[in-house]
């Protein structure tokens, strides 16, 4: 039962600390306005490609907890050899999944560039 709790616990922080990074987004300036409003907008395209990057960092920063977490597992593991061979294989997954996750970003910010023309401001 305390696996479960810590479990949760660790959860628990993850999600609060990858909520503060949310705020930080709305200090950026607005690209495109409407004249004679004070309302910005941008077309459907940059809409898609905005929250694909949030998903993309989102997932990212999943990846580097889980990779900090198969780190201190492989710590905590004490020499037992099956509990450092499941650490590493989490270490491993997690690096798999952040070289997939930077392609992905690769990719949809170059697909979706070439769609609008050579305007498209990835990260």
């Amino acid at each position: 039962m305390s696996s479960f709790v810590r479990t949760c616990a660790f959860v628990t922080a993850v999600a609060t600390l990858s909520l503060a990074v949310f705020p930080v987004s709305a200090q950026l300036p607005a690209t495109v306005t409407v004249p004679g409003s004070n309302l910005s907008t941008g077309t459907l395209l940059e809409a898609i490609q905005n929250v694909v990057n949030v998903l993309l960092t989102l997932v990212g920063i999943v990846a580097v907890v889980m990779i900090i977490y198969g780190g201190v597992r492989y710590i905590i593991s004490l020499g037992d050899e099956a509990e450092a061979a499941k650490a590493k294989r989490v270490i491993l997954y997690a690096l798999i999944g952040l070289i997939v996750i930077g392609l992905s970003a690769v990719i949809v910010n170059f697909v979706l560039s070439a769609i609008m023309g050579g305007n498209a401001g990835g990260p």
